[in-house]
């Protein structure tokens, strides 16, 4: 289990809204490309999200860890 950062929070609520590029993920969070980068693959290794075009850098949310601390889990 990942202890979330704010910023793996504030990546999630973006993912929920639907599939989103590692850039925009960059321009939405202000964050720098590398950390979104590293967070995204801590997330991707815990079963969170995948990253479902590589040339794209493309990620889809596939298990929402928000969800859980929503419904008191």
């Amino acid at each position: 289990m990942v202890s979330l950062t704010d910023v793996d929070k504030e990546i999630l609520e973006l993912l929920r809204e639907g599939r989103a590029t590692q850039s925009y993920l960059v321009d939405e969070t202000g964050r720098s490309r590398q950390h979104i980068h590293n967070r995204l693959g801590i997330l991707a290794a815990a079963g969170y999200l995948e990253n479902i075009h590589a040339k794209t850098a493309l990620y889809e949310l596939v298990d929402d860890p928000l969800a859980d601390e929503e419904n008191g889990g």
